[in-house]
């Protein structure tokens, strides 16, 4: 995307599933945000050669939650690269992402004995067996990371505690990571099925407003660019009391 320029906006589709991870640069780090599930670590090293990088080239890589679909690949990127990896993620959801705790939503002990029969068996061995690994920076809101000329941590809970949301001020980006998904260009909640506290979801929404969004990411859905502004207000309006 050449109006974005240091950032790469990856598509991964595979079984099933279609996610968007982002790659932002300057001339001194490559940051990868979220890694997609177990296994998909050679999908993600695919994708981010659109933008002449590879997985060799990365410095940093920030998780916007513990969910296994952007946890998922981290272990395996940690064991292939021979670099040191600078590792962020809130620390809300560190415990979750070092295994200290158990994931909120893939703890096999939640899971009815119906509810687990249903699961396809690759589900059931990835939760039996979460991804985990060290974070070695912890994030807080407002913070700023210097990459790229700035990118500004926003703590978004209500999809998971310590869900973050990243702006980027130079081109009025916005990753929202699973605080927001799209369909078609639309803006849309989170995911009730996986979003466990909806109205602190659209409170998170609500702190978008305060920020000059031209573009915004989705993780599900991708990039939103029509009417960001206006979209944003009428998912606020969807609070309840």
């Amino acid at each position: 995307m050449a109006e974005l320029k240091g950032i790469e906006i990856l598509t991964i589709e595979k079984n099933s599933f279609v996610m968007h991870p982002t790659l932002i640069w300057d001339e001194k780090q490559t940051l990868l945000i979220d890694t997609g599930m177990p296994g998909y670590m050679e999908d993600i090293n695919l994708v981010m050669a659109k933008a002449n990088k590879s997985l060799e080239d990365l410095t940093d890589i920030l998780l916007t939650h513990q969910d296994i679909d952007h946890i998922g690949s981290l272990p395996e990127i940690l064991t292939a690269c021979t670099q040191h990896l600078t590792i962020y993620a809130h620390k809300e959801d560190i415990p979750y992402i070092e295994g200290n705790q158990p994931l909120l939503k893939a703890n096999p002990a939640k899971f009815n004995e119906e509810q687990w029969e249903a699961l396809p068996d690759s589900l059931k061995f990835i939760y039996l067996h979460p991804p985990k690994a060290q974070v070695t920076n912890s994030l807080e809101d407002g913070q700023l990371l210097p990459i790229n000329e700035g990118l500004e941590i926003i703590h978004t809970p209500g999809h998971t505690p310590g869900h973050i949301s990243l702006f980027h001020k130079k081109s009025g980006t916005l990753v929202a990571g699973d605080a927001l998904t799209a369909v078609n260009g639309k803006l849309h909640l989170p995911n009730p099925v996986h979003t466990p506290d909806m109205n602190l979801a659209i409170q998170s929404i609500e702190k978008f407003l305060t920020y000059p969004i031209t573009k915004i990411v989705c993780y599900h859905g991708g990039i939103v660019s029509d009417n960001v502004m206006e979209q944003l207000h009428g998912l606020v309006k969807l609070k309840t009391i």
